[in-house]
């Protein structure tokens, strides 16, 4: 009978391990220093770029526009009115300066700023400051990480058609407008080898063109973007490792707080098309999460950033809020940014100086 007992507490204290370790492999990615991150460290971000876990650092406090641009990889500023400075910063930033991206109809679509990284990475962490403006309109793309094998040095778009696994991924914190005032609810945009598409229910293409567009992957409680004030919005991408294995994640936190994770088992939901449904119909039979195979090859990693404002179909099929009476300017869009930094830890909102 000992034996037995022995044995039974034996397998009760292996499955109790189990479901620690399976418990903690679903918690939150963990803040490098604390709840408040890398900036924590760093008061008011001074003397974090010398960090080692510091990838990136741009405040937009040094030279010209032009000077700017040349510090990136390629950069979109038609007829030099899409990129400007501010001389308002983020709370907590002991600069001066921020950037504005601008977006005119029938002149442009936005601006952007992009990156190619000198490595690849297999976390990587994306910081940024934004605010905008009263009347902003509703947003097509916005900023994103991913990576690409043999690369150019600027980006190149494929909409609709999905990775194969060996050649690229990405993902992009973007603005959801169905059911949301303008600018519209964070989310997700994402590609990936396991791409779900939007022709069949059973997420498959049926043979049309262009059958694979970004996946929405959004917090369970929808989460709106603010307008006229300050938002820290920090987002992580975690590569698959080994590569043949469903363990990648993505997670998103905005004003220092975890807004979601998408992770292996993080939530439990249903596949209809190309979105994974955490509830409503239809929600048959709901499964884990199975995790991203963001790739098939330990070649292919993080290696480039965006920092992007586009608003392409905003004017062209003249996006408009269903209340009226919301301000909303249909002609010209316009985003501050600031304090933008990669690490491949947590970064956290900006800690000011004396706290």
């Amino acid at each position: 009978m000992k034996k037995i007992s022995i044995t039974c507490l034996a397998l009760a204290a292996l499955v109790l391990v189990g479901l620690v370790a399976r418990a903690a492999e679903n918690e939150p990615p963990a803040p490098a220093a604390g709840e408040s991150g890398l900036a924590a460290i760093y008061p008011g971000d001074v003397g974090l770029a010398a960090d080692t876990a510091v990838v990136l650092v741009e405040d937009f406090e040094t030279g010209s526009i032009g000077d700017l641009t040349k510090r990136w990889t390629d950069s979109i500023n038609k007829d030099g009115q899409s990129l400007s400075f501010s001389s308002e910063n983020a709370p907590g930033s002991p600069g001066r300066h921020s950037l504005i991206i601008t977006g005119t109809k029938g002149h442009d679509t936005g601006g952007d700023l992009w990156m190619l990284l000198e490595r690849g990475y297999e976390q990587l962490y994306a910081r940024f400051y934004v605010k905008f403006a009263p009347d902003a309109p509703y947003v097509h793309h916005f900023v994103s990480m991913g990576g690409k094998v043999d690369t150019l040095r600027y980006p190149v778009g494929r909409a609709g058609i999905r990775p194969d696994g060996y050649d690229r991924f990405g993902s992009s914190i973007d603005l959801v407008r169905e059911n949301a005032d303008p600018p519209g609810k964070w989310s997700f945009y994402t590609y990936w080898s396991e791409m779900r598409s939007w022709q069949t229910p059973e997420g498959v293409s049926d043979g049309r063109p262009n059958p694979f567009y970004g996946n929405h992957f959004g917090p369970e409680q929808p989460a709106q973007a603010r307008r006229g004030e300050w938002q820290c919005v920090e987002f992580m991408i975690k590569l698959n490792t080994p590569p043949d294995k469903r363990d990648g994640e993505q997670a998103l936190w905005i004003d220092g707080r975890l807004a979601c994770r998408w992770a292996p088992g993080s939530y439990t939901g249903t596949w209809s098309r190309d979105m994974f449904r955490l509830s409503g119909t239809p929600n048959t039979n709901p499964r884990p999460f199975e995790g991203f195979l963001w790739r098939k090859t330990d070649k292919l990693k993080i290696n480039t950033f965006r920092l992007q404002y586009y608003l392409a179909s905003v004017f062209e099929q003249n996006w408009k809020p269903a209340n009226p009476n919301i301000p909303y300017n249909a002609e010209v869009g316009r985003v501050q940014f600031d304090n933008v930094v990669l690490a491949t830890r947590y970064i956290g909102p900006i800690t000011a100086a004396g706290k």
